[in-house]
């Protein structure tokens, strides 16, 4: 046997070291699995022909027992047996001789044709070589003893023949208890063998086990990582058109603005001289019978310049006056956020979005709008993304409400919340009477450019990047709630604390 433990067994099948954290380069790592595969193959290669070495022990050693029995058999049948039996029971007791020698040489010393090793424990060298067994010095005595006894007179061989004495004490006593004894031992030690195979196995096993859970981890990580890194490939993309966008809007704006600035100005004062030109032609009523008045003042229609030019001059004004607000809300969400959070007031943003969706609030049906505004303070932001927010917000419920049969309305309610046990934040409530949003659909509003316009109509809700800027970007919280014919209803939390840092 080779093998006496399961601990020696151990030590000889596990001298590759822990590759779990080893190996970062992919390449290295594919030699590296590859090598080890080699070696464990090579280990179930050994660990095959040490099954079949110590079935073959196990064998040959059982058969050295039955052997010995059998020569104490041919030994005392040639003694007793007649002479023309005698012939025959000499040629088969010299052959179990040489048979029992050749078995005992081949666990002795090795014989490949019969798969013996020729190796042995500490424990079987003993039951050989050293009292009480000395199994080596009984075998030879043993087969020794049979071979005189054939080579004895016939006339000799009696019942009281020293060499049959000898044979049959031996193979009744001795010689049997130390066969006994050295198959015991190899039984012993197969079983032991047995045992750190199953060990082994169970190692293997659970190697497998633990690899196949690390490689189906990582394999998670890596989805997630990918699905992670495609979601934020398509935020980039967004962001990058929003700022495209915004610089756009900004650059327009600013040319806008220009000639506004112009014409507002010169508006104010175009009035003020309307208004002086009206007083003047309020002092020729005086000179009514003057025939050149009354002629122009019938082929200019005085009176209906007098009362229509005040109310151009004031629409003008108001027109002007629209467009500097609609410009000047414009610059807010084209402006750059600054690195660090910057006061806002949330009613202004709100009613900025309000202001640059005036034409779809007034478009076909028209759109009520409820403000419950709360008194709340200014929080810190990043003022261009939360008008983002809420423009997303508001332009979502508008397409919501497009071609209801019902009044249309949005309600805005803002709320300063101060619970005892957190601190304080604003909440912002934005709620629709449409049609309401189906389950199903639901579970899909924060993915990027998810939308449920017809092709042709719009990027996406939008709530994807408005959630990444609420929870990612201001530790706040984006919720929607919705029942089908009952409208939706977006809540938006957001800390109020100054103290609260990017």
């Amino acid at each position: 046997m080779i093998v006496s433990s399961p601990q020696s067994y151990s030590r000889l099948l596990y001298p590759i070291v822990n590759l779990k954290n080893k190996a970062n380069n992919p390449h290295l790592l594919l030699w590296v699995n590859l090598a080890v595969a080699q070696i464990y193959k090579s280990y179930s290669q050994k660990l095959e022909q040490m099954s079949e070495t110590n079935a073959a022990v196990i064998n040959i050693s059982g058969r050295q027992r039955m052997l010995s029995q059998r020569v104490a058999l041919y030994c005392n049948r040639i003694v007793a047996a007649p002479s023309e039996q005698q012939s025959y029971l000499r040629e088969e007791l010299a052959r179990i001789l040489d048979l029992m020698e050749e078995s005992h040489a081949g666990l002795l010393h090795g014989d490949k044709s019969s798969r013996l090793s020729g190796h042995h424990s500490q424990e079987i060298y003993l039951i050989y070589h050293a009292p009480p067994y000395k199994l080596n010095q009984q075998v030879f005595h043993f087969i020794q003893a049979a071979r005189q006894l054939l080579a004895e007179d016939p006339a000799s061989l009696t019942l009281d023949n020293i060499f049959l004495q000898r044979v049959l004490t031996a193979a009744s006593e001795s010689l049997l208890i130390a066969l006994d004894a050295v198959v015991n031992q190899y039984q012993k030690e197969k079983e032991s063998f047995d045992f750190a195979v199953d060990i082994h196995q169970a190692h293997l096993y659970q190697a497998s086990l633990d690899d196949q859970a690390i490689a189906e981890e990582k394999a998670t990580q890596l989805n997630q990582a990918i699905k992670k890194l495609k979601e934020t490939q398509l935020q980039l993309i967004q962001s990058e058109k929003l700022s495209s966008l915004g610089a756009l809007s900004a650059g327009l704006a600013h040319e806008i603005n220009n000639p506004l600035n112009f014409i507002y100005g010169n508006l104010v004062h175009a009035k003020k001289q309307v208004a002086d030109l009206m007083k003047f032609i309020e002092l020729t009523d005086a000179y009514q019978d003057d025939p050149i008045l009354c002629t122009a003042r019938q082929e200019l229609d005085l009176e209906y310049l007098r009362e229509d030019l005040p109310k151009i001059m004031h629409s003008m004004l108001y027109g002007s006056e629209r467009i500097r607000n609609l410009v000047a809300d414009l610059q807010k969400f084209a402006c750059k956020d600054l690195a660090e959070k910057e006061l806002l007031d949330i009613h202004e943003a709100l009613e900025s979005s309000l202001m640059i969706l005036q034409h779809r609030l007034k478009n076909g049906t028209p759109i009520k709008i409820v403000r419950n505004y709360d008194n709340i303070p200014k929080i810190p932001c990043h003022i261009s993304q939360i008008n983002r927010v809420f423009l997303n917000i508001l332009n979502n419920a508008v397409d919501a409400l497009q071609n209801i049969e019902e009044d249309a309305q949005i309600t805005i309610t803002t709320q300063f919340i101060q619970p005892q046990h957190r601190p304080s934040f604003l909440r912002i409530a934005i709620n629709d009477n449409g049609r309401g949003i189906t389950s199903e659909v639901q579970k899909h509003l924060y993915e990027p450019f998810y939308t449920t316009k017809i092709r042709g109509h719009g990027t996406g809700l939008g709530l994807s990047i408005s959630r990444q800027i609420i929870v990612d970007g201001h530790r706040g919280d984006l919720r929607c709630m919705s029942q089908l014919n009952l409208g939706t209803r977006f809540t938006v939390d957001l800390p109020a604390t100054l103290t609260f840092n990017r």
